[in-house]
């Protein structure tokens, strides 16, 4: 299913003029920043606690993966067994690396006819879905084409830039570059392709990753499928199994043989949730968990006892034919318990009423189905949804007590029930949608949260139709528009943890990004763990929309930072405050101060120690500091105040921040007014800090400095 382009009913306005001062001092200081920290801090917390109960890896319950490490992101984030983060420059692939994916690697039948390829052609264009194994493969094929090494070439550079002399390609080595994501994929022709043939016929082969997406068209006869056949995720996982239980011959072999575990096989497409699986099984046998329980908590398990759960399709208590089926009423109960997990019994009651009633196509209250009495309401979802009632230490209670919480029994059955009902029970996608969308607008923080979250793993289930039906309007909502463009984005969230997906999110962000009615979404879904997994893409894309003047990117950029990409941050905000763009250098002054405020080793003043991202703060400061903005100046005289208040509780911070301050200034007229002001305001908060002393002792030793 190729991504569409969303209907799009005006064109993007030309760059809005600078403001006037009145206007630029009241939008300065971010509305709300003085408890917008507390506030982020609390929705993160909801949307992790839903995040982490997500089954990943290939269906065994983990803790899903939180913030990325930010400017380690290239590492942690590439996965030879799936989607790889892009290198941020050209850079050759250990060897130890491809010898450790040589000893797990399961060789498909299009390997050979790769190798082939580039033998005889010097490049080929690999085509596959993400996740396929296909960058495995070109790794190893090119390995095998050229034994002198493998070099990952930078996408966001392009191809063409290969066709010089100096393009990147390095004789007598190979080499691969992913074009998911990329404009160039979608812009390949055979006369670059001729060109590239030329350069690397015979001393450097090369292979162009690009996904199922991407049209061949005219590229017939460059063009390499990569196919995965239905037994190749058993081989995969046998394999990896092999490898990494190569100590335990037998529990492997047992683990291998149990037929739940190649039931839980069938149909999956990517190698790396395969790969994934492998590592928590073979985690699990050497933590002495019984193969039967293993397999049990495997999606197979989970869907069948889903099916048993929601029963056949078209049935209700009302046919006499089918009385022991589950009635409507507990069918959406047990749907209202798996998005609502957790919640007081009487939100989920009060919930699944609304949910059945649009099952039912209820369009009048005279034509609502019969609703049983509570206790038998309580007998029936107790039979039929397989959850418990607890307080909130988790003790066991009954249905009439006053905090009873529902919660679904068994991890990974609430992701198999909402499977079951998309694809076997099709016309209630619908009627799903729409409530959900209604807990979206009406529910409070964590129902919001929970409802979103559930729309990003109906994404993976059908991305185009959830994409079409719920996100796209979100995401441009004029009704309710914060709510819902919020949902849009944790929706989004959840969706980029599936592999196969994650590309698709990324194409889908950049194109809001560049629309006036989908860049408010853009901005917050980039504030979310795809902008903390991508970072270099949400800082263009956010730069993008900053740029516009339409709105702030602080909270987006702040989330970034706190994420782990804080060198990358400050570098992205010292160039805008050099920018010839008012809107980007405001902005600037604006992330400037709110980072100020973090603390511990988020904190920037972390930075005074070390060279490179000190001189990209040197630079930050400094251009804040001597803007002609006032308000970008106050932002700038009030992230040092920030620092110099901190130096009085951290021993050594006080050094640190006088000998930066001593920087600031250079050989200049605006040198010397900026030493003046320096001055002036270290006396100024000897006054007003409640410890002034500090200031006075930063003060003094950087007098000193500059005296010497």
């Amino acid at each position: 299913m190729d991504d569409k382009t969303e209907p799009v009913h005006e064109h993007m306005d030309p760059l809005p003029a600078e403001p006037s001062v009145d206007e630029e001092e009241a939008a300065a200081t971010p509305a709300g920043m003085e408890t917008s920290d507390e506030q982020a801090d609390h929705i993160r917390q909801l949307r992790e606690r839903g995040l982490a109960h997500t089954l990943v890896d290939g269906g065994v319950e983990a803790r899903a993966v939180g913030f990325g490490s930010g400017d380690a992101a290239g590492t942690i984030y590439k996965n030879y067994y799936g989607t790889p983060a892009v290198d941020p420059v050209d850079g050759r692939v250990p060897e130890d690396d491809l010898d450790r994916l040589r000893e797990r690697y399961v060789a498909p039948a299009t390997h050979t006819a790769l190798v082939d390829h580039l033998t005889e052609h010097g490049v080929a264009v690999l085509r596959g879905a993400p996740g396929s194994g296909r960058y495995t493969m070109a790794l190893l094929a090119v390995r095998q084409a050229m034994d002198t090494g493998v070099v990952v070439l930078d996408s966001q550079a392009g191809v063409r830039r290969l066709v010089t002399d100096d393009g990147g390609l390095q004789p007598s080595r190979g080499h691969v570059i992913e074009g998911d994501g990329t404009e160039w994929a979608n812009e390949l022709r055979p006369q670059l392709l001729i060109r590239l043939r030329a350069a690397t016929y015979g001393r450097s082969p090369l292979v162009i990753i690009v996904d199922d997406h991407v049209p061949v068209g005219s590229l017939t006869g460059h063009v390499v499928e990569h196919e995965v056949t239905s037994g190749m995720p058993y081989e995969v996982l046998e394999r990896h199994l092999t490898v990494l239980l190569a100590d335990r011959p037998l529990d492997c072999r047992k683990l291998l043989e149990h037929e739940g575990l190649r039931e839980d096989l069938r149909g999956r497409r990517s190698m790396a949730e395969v790969a994934g699986l492998a590592g928590q099984l073979a985690q699990r046998v050497r933590d002495g968990d019984d193969v039967d329980q293993i397999v049990q908590g495997l999606g197979a398990e989970l869907r069948a006892k889903a099916v048993r759960l929601l029963g056949p399709p078209g049935t209700d208590a009302a046919d006499g034919a089918n009385r022991q089926q589950p009635s409507m009423w507990s069918r959406a109960f047990l749907l209202a318990c798996v998005v609502l997990d957790g919640t007081t019994l009487s939100r989920v009651s009060r919930e699944s009423h609304r949910l059945a009633e649009l099952l039912h196509g209820v369009r009048s209250p005279s034509s609502a189905p019969a609703m049983p009495l509570f206790e038998e309401s309580v007998r029936d979802w107790l039979d039929h949804s397989d959850v418990e009632f607890t307080d909130r230490t988790g003790q066991p209670v009954g249905s009439r007590h006053p905090e009873c919480l529902v919660r679904v029994s068994q991890p990974g059955l609430g992701e198999a029930v909402l499977e079951v009902l998309w694809h076997d029970h099709s016309g209630a996608r619908g009627p799903l949608l729409e409530w959900l969308d209604g807990l979206v607008v009406r529910g409070e923080e964590d129902i919001q949260v929970s409802a979103a979250q559930t729309v990003g793993l109906l994404a993976t289930f059908d991305w185009a139709y959830v994409r079409e039906e719920l996100l796209v309007r979100w995401a441009s909502a004029r009704e309710h528009a914060d709510r819902r463009r919020f949902a849009a984005a944790w929706a989004l969230e959840r969706a980029v943890t599936d592999p196969l997906l994650a590309p698709r999110v990324q194409r889908l962000l950049s194109r809001w990004s560049q629309r006036r009615d989908f860049q408010a979404c853009a901005k917050v879904a980039y504030g979310t763990r795809i902008g903390a997994q991508f970072p270099a893409e949400a800082l263009n894309s956010l730069e993008r929309i900053a740029g516009t003047g339409t709105r702030s990117v602080w909270d987006a950029v702040r989330e970034i930072y706190a994420a782990g990409s804080r060198a990358q941050v400050l570098e992205r905000l010292a160039q805008w405050s050099t920018s010839s763009r008012h809107w980007l250098r405001d902005d600037a002054a604006k992330c400037f101060q709110g980072l100020s405020r973090f603390r511990g080793e988020r904190a920037v003043t972390a930075f005074l120690k070390e060279p490179g991202p000190r001189e990209h703060l040197l630079l930050l400061s400094r251009r804040t500091l001597l803007s002609s903005s006032r308000a970008h100046r106050q932002c700038g005289w009030n992230c040092m105040r920030l620092w110099v208040e901190r130096a009085g509780d951290e021993p050594g911070l006080d050094e640190l921040v006088a000998g930066f301050f001593a920087e600031l200034p250079e050989p200049d007229a605006e040198g010397d007014r900026l030493r003046e002001r320096l001055l002036f305001h270290l006396r100024l908060w000897d006054h007003q800090l409640p410890d002034g002393s500090t200031a006075l002792h930063v003060k003094s030793l950087l007098e000193e400095r500059w005296s010497m």
